[in-house]
């Protein structure tokens, strides 16, 4: 899974809301669950952490993009990525 933020050249499909990932863009394949998604990090030294994202049926329009992203939503506070 690749996270990028809205702008980037992409091929993304959906877009984080709420907590640590807030506005990033990943592709997803499955229409329904959780995805664990790395936190970015400000400094190669902090842990790595990640985040689980509930997929939902809302779709969020951003500008410029032709079709809208599916929205993830924060599902709880970030957890070990193992």
């Amino acid at each position: 899974m690749n996270a990028e933020r809205p702008g980037d050249g992409h091929d993304c499909n959906a877009i984080c809301l709420g907590g640590p990932c807030h506005g990033l863009l990943t592709h997803i394949d499955q229409e329904i669950g959780i995805l664990v998604i790395p936190v970015p990090r400000s400094s190669s030294g902090e842990p790595e952490e990640c985040a689980r994202y509930r997929i939902t049926r809302e779709r969020v329009r951003y500008w410029g993009q032709a079709e809208p992203y599916i929205a993830l939503h924060w599902a709880d506070p970030p957890c070990s990525c193992v």
